[in-house]
């Protein structure tokens, strides 16, 4: 059984964050909390990986589709794994590939120019994860692709 942590994540984001200046900042917290609850309640019944990557791909599709900046909502979410690995005991390396992995799922739906976008911004905070990005968008659109009929 998958808990569908995407789709809350996804909710939440759509109906809070509309209205705030800084929704990025709140995307950040949204992902955080969502991601230490889910992964402490799942332990043993789902992947950490799945969890994380879920979280970050509704909290990122949330915000783009109520138009927000996604490259600073992407950095906002990976600042706050640090926490996260503190309170979930994981290393905050593999929770930050797992997060990339949920943004890049987003990166296609939003277009290159914003997917660069994130990944110039990414690198900008996180020294080397631009192009560990990008080949995860490279990726995730194959994945896209082979699936469409």
């Amino acid at each position: 059984m998958e808990y569908d942590f995407e789709k809350l994540a996804r909710e939440i984001v759509a109906s809070r964050l509309p209205e705030l200046e800084k929704a990025p900042e709140a995307a950040g917290e949204i992902a955080k909390k969502i991601i230490t609850a889910a992964v402490l309640s799942t332990k043993g019944r789902q992947e950490a990986r799945v969890t994380v990557a879920g979280v970050c791909r509704g909290v990122m599709s949330g915000m783009l589709m109520i138009d927000k900046n996604l490259p600073d909502a992407a950095v906002k979410v990976l600042q706050e794994m640090h926490a996260v690995s503190l309170a979930v005991h994981i290393e905050p390396g593999d929770l930050m590939t797992w997060g990339m992995e949920g943004i890049a799922a987003v990166g296609g739906l939003a277009g290159v120019e914003t997917r660069q976008n994130v990944a110039t911004a990414l690198e900008e905070s996180f020294m080397g994860v631009g192009p560990v990005f990008s080949e995860m968008c490279r990726k995730a659109e194959d994945g896209h692709a082979k699936a469409r009929p």
